[in-house]
């Protein structure tokens, strides 16, 4: 019931046993899409009648809903990157790959650890990952940015970075321009991963800050727009997102 559930299931090599997903999960080979993220067809999932239904922590409604039809249900959390490849372990143990699913953990373990490893004892740039705005309009409006409590953090740290927003009880507070410029990062880290569907270059996402030049991201050239997919999706992908993350932080270091 999300797009990284379903890639934790093909990287387990069980995409034939997927019988429905969302639609903005991939596309499975014989898999029915079943509704979107919070707008679940009920009754085409009782049509599958599927053995097991695999959903997020921020699933209640559709979690309870499931349980009072009868369906066998498992819950995961990934809001970070422990609760990733915990997710993995688990969905692995349930759908009878365990073993699968110890190697793929060892092997994001090891990736991340490298990653981690080659950043240690640089000096950590200040980082602001904003996660939701309007791109392309000429101007950056509110925005929302990556707080602590959430995988990006996890991913900041990783990199070798410091997340620039790390004192709120909200994962993914607003921000105003006035609020940006208090803020004034090191490094922007702008996801822009429905660029393409909005039809925003990333040049024109990127001409959008330039009215915030005093800001030392954008005046060092330190603004970078991301727009690959794996950006917002929490699976075993994030070693991709790390790595982008370490590129664009610590671009001294000679990455392969």
């Amino acid at each position: 019931m999300a797009p990284s559930l379903t890639e934790t299931l093909l990287a387990l090599d069980i995409g034939d046993h997927v019988v429905g997903v969302t639609r903005y999960c991939p596309r499975v080979d014989g898999a029915v899409v079943v509704g979107g993220y919070f707008d679940p067809s009920y009754e085409t999932i009782l049509s599958l009648d599927p053995d097991l239904v695999i959903v997020m922590q921020s699933h209640d409604e559709l979690h309870r809903r499931l349980e009072d039809l009868g369906l066998d249900t498992l819950r995961v959390d990934q809001h970070d990157v422990e609760g990733i490849l915990t997710s993995v372990r688990d969905i692995a143990l349930r759908c009878g790959v365990a073993l699968r699913g110890r190697d793929l953990v060892d092997e994001l373990r090891a990736a991340l650890d490298e990653v981690e490893a080659a950043v240690e004892g640089l000096d950590r740039p200040r980082v602001l990952v904003v996660v939701g705005r309007e791109p392309g309009g000429g101007r950056v409006g509110t925005s929302w940015a990556a707080a602590n409590d959430t995988f990006y953090d996890d991913v900041i740290r990783l990199a070798g970075g410091v997340n620039a927003v790390s004192s709120t009880s909200i994962r993914y507070p607003e921000f105003s321009r006035e609020g940006l410029i208090a803020v004034d990062p090191d490094v922007i880290l702008d996801v822009v991963a429905d660029g393409g569907v909005r039809e925003v270059s990333v040049e024109k996402a990127a001409a959008d800050w330039l009215e915030l030049g005093d800001l030392r991201a954008v005046r060092d050239g330190r603004l970078h727009v991301l727009m690959d997919d794996f950006v917002v999706i929490p699976g075993p992908r994030i070693i991709d997102t790390v790595r982008t993350f370490a590129e664009h932080l610590h671009p001294e270091l000679q990455w392969r």
